[in-house]
């Protein structure tokens, strides 16, 4: 049984990302803020997590290691957003947004990486946004693109570093997810040109288990 690690797993797309995996007789390990947020279920194990802290992170990681001496692969599903135009940007809002879409997944990605490497193997998927590519539709949340950025460059180091040791990192980029939230926020909206929440978590697992090779998804 494959073992893969899932962050933000409470989420909208988290929700759908963890189901996916468990449908697939994975084990997975979901991280939340809040463990109650998850509903338990067979070969899930939820674990509190503030993702935002290097030192638990780091711990935590170290653990999962030693009880199940092999971790997969990992989803890294937190993220945070702001609207904000480059005059409305502020140092606080910009450091906020890239310790939730950046450091998020820094601090699992350091140490687990490392011990991919030593297994010769391991798939790593980060979170972007459309925005961080296209600078038109980036230029009105300058804060959350410039963090998502961030993200993009990672991947490519990451998969530069695992290239000859079988640790592959992608990036999915999509533009408008398909969320109640984002539904309520415009509902003039044409919702059938969003992304599902389903084909994400699958494409998610096609690429863990090999059957893809892009880097970069761009949705």
């Amino acid at each position: 049984m494959k073992t893969i690690l899932i962050t933000g797993a409470a989420g909208n797309l988290g929700t759908a990302v963890v189901e996916k995996f468990l449908s697939q007789e994975y084990k997975v390990i979901a991280t939340a803020h809040h463990a109650t947020e998850i509903q338990a279920k067979e070969n899930l194990e939820i674990v509190e997590l503030n993702v935002l802290d290097e030192k638990a992170c780091r711990d935590f990681v170290i653990e999962l290691i030693k009880k199940y001496s092999q971790i997969d692969a990992a989803a890294l599903l937190v993220g945070g957003f702001a609207m904000g135009k480059l005059e409305e940007t502020s140092d606080e809002s910009l450091q906020k947004m890239i310790q939730m879409n950046f450091l998020s997944a820094f601090h699992i990605v350091q140490p687990l990486f490392s011990h991919m490497k030593e297994n010769k193997s391991g798939k790593i998927i980060l979170m972007g946004a459309m925005g961080a590519l296209n600078p038109a539709a980036g230029k009105n949340m300058m804060a959350y693109s410039l963090s998502k950025s961030l993200l993009f460059q990672f991947n490519g180091l990451l998969n530069a570093a695992g290239k000859e040791l079988n640790v592959n990192s992608l990036v999915i980029a999509p533009s408008t997810i398909d969320t109640p939230q984002n539904r309520t926020a415009m509902p003039n909206a044409d919702f059938s040109k969003w992304n599902k929440p389903t084909d994400i978590a699958l494409m998610m697992f096609e690429f863990c288990e090999g059957k893809m090779n892009e880097e970069v998804i761009k949705l």
